[in-house]
């Protein structure tokens, strides 16, 4: 029998393995089957917090496709709140990610499968604007951010399908944001990579259109982003790029 745990972040959802605790990590066809929302458990992606040698943990990120990805950054959140949860950590950890080192911080705790918790992001690159007026950022993965007027009635799933698989303008594929940059506000919505669908909320994606309203837009740190399933935050703090919001525990299973 192998448990899973059942979380999410601002509606960015995730199945988590426990390997420290010995449960074994699945195939890339089983964690696809297990990330099917119609015959599976249903998720976003799929996480494996196992032992680390220079942090605390180690997180292993799955896409739904069942693909292992560099970075998650509403799953880093998740996964913070997990290992905080079964000890693994305290409050103020490091973990360490396929793209390097992260810190993480649980900001409050209420005790009843519910945290905020911030993690810290790497920047692979700084946002570059691109010939057709839209920028690309790499925030662990790589990043298209696209200014729009109004997001509310775009087809994401379509629309995002055609850009992530423009060989031309990003030959190993992209995650595509639509985002609504206004005075005082941002909104966003996004297609993931290896999701390949709209999700409720993507970290990396949330800071990746942080960083172009900050460079680009004029925006101040902090910058609070509304995504479809709820508000996070993004921020600089000594030269460090922060990425805050909720973690919840759904619930916990056993599988064959």
């Amino acid at each position: 029998m192998n448990s899973y745990y059942k979380f999410h972040g601002a509606g960015n959802d995730f199945i988590l393995i426990d390997a420290i605790a010995g449960n074994t990590t699945p195939d890339a066809k089983k964690i696809e089957a297990l990330c099917n929302r119609h015959t599976g458990i249903g998720a976003d992606g799929l996480i494996v917090i196992a032992l680390s040698e220079v942090a605390d943990f180690r997180m292993h990120y799955f896409n739904s496709d069942g693909y292992e990805a560099e970075m998650c950054g509403n799953g880093a959140r998740c996964s913070v709140a997990f290992a905080f949860s079964m000890n693994y950590c305290k409050a103020k950890t490091n973990f360490e990610a396929s793209d390097g080192i992260h810190f993480g911080e649980i900001l409050a705790d209420n005790s009843h499968g519910k945290w905020q918790v911030k993690i810290s992001l790497n920047i692979a690159s700084e946002p570059q604007k691109m010939p057709d007026n839209t920028f690309f950022v790499n925030t662990g993965v790589p990043h298209n951010v696209r200014p729009l007027n109004s997001i509310e009635n775009i087809d994401v799933k379509t629309e995002g399908a055609i850009l992530r698989y423009n060989s031309d303008m990003f030959p190993q594929g992209a995650n595509i944001n639509f985002v609504v940059f206004n005075n005082n506000s941002i909104t966003i919505r996004t297609y993931e990579r290896g999701v390949e669908n709209e999700t409720l909320a993507c970290g990396t994606g949330i800071t990746a259109s942080a960083l172009v309203a900050h460079n680009f837009f004029g925006f101040s740190w902090p910058i609070q982003i509304e995504a479809r399933g709820g508000s996070l935050v993004v921020d600089i703090q000594n030269d460090v790029l922060w990425l805050e919001g909720p973690a919840t525990k759904v619930f916990t299973a056993e599988t064959e």
